[in-house]
């Protein structure tokens, strides 16, 4: 196995496992100062390393070797600080909506709903069953047609069974979800 070797101008290479396994938990320390988590600490002083790897950067001397550290901990800290608070803020806008109780109903309705949707989708026959659920995932009928390699009109005539079937069986109410079901599959809203 390889060595990889610092390049230092003016003084002997250094061997970077060494370097890394004489500076890690002073790293650490540094990273603990900014994000008060020892994992979070550990990943962003291994990033650090690895981004190091990848630039290939020649220094003068020890000392701005590990300035050069220092600055990119802090720094990696530092985004990492910034990103937790991107997530904390979008998570306060959203918190009062998460916690009423219409957001946690619509959930539990959709839930049930789609549950006995995709419950009577999978009892009907196979090809009606491929079709309906290649259309719930938005593909076009031209799109189910060379998917499934059939004819679009035959992709049409399918359709129209499995929507009569489902109609049958679970009546006019139910089929209206299904067009607010598919707009919400983005969203992985299905179960």
């Amino acid at each position: 196995m390889n060595k990889i070797k610092i390049k230092i101008f003016g003084s002997q290479e250094r061997y970077l496992e060494d370097f890394y396994n004489s500076n890690y938990f002073r790293f650490n320390s540094f990273a603990f100062n900014y994000l008060l988590n020892k994992d979070e600490c550990e990943d962003a002083v291994q990033d650090v390393f690895i981004t190091f790897l990848e630039q290939k950067k020649t220094f003068t001397s020890i000392t701005l070797l590990k300035a050069y550290f220092y600055t990119s901990i802090k720094n990696e800290c530092l985004n990492r600080i910034k990103h937790n608070l991107v997530k904390q803020k979008y998570f306060q806008e959203h918190l009062s909506k998460i916690e009423s109780s219409d957001f946690f109903l619509e959930g539990v309705l959709r839930k049930e709903v789609n549950g006995i949707i995709y419950n009577e989708i999978n009892k009907l026959p196979i090809m009606e069953k491929k079709v309906l659920l290649l259309s719930l995932k938005e593909y076009s009928n031209k799109q189910i047609a060379k998917e499934l390699n059939i004819k679009t009109n035959t992709v049409k005539t399918h359709k129209s069974r499995a929507y009569k079937t489902l109609r049958n069986q679970l009546g006019n109410t139910i089929l209206l979800l299904l067009p607010f079901n598919k707009k919400k599959s983005k969203q992985n809203y299905f179960l």
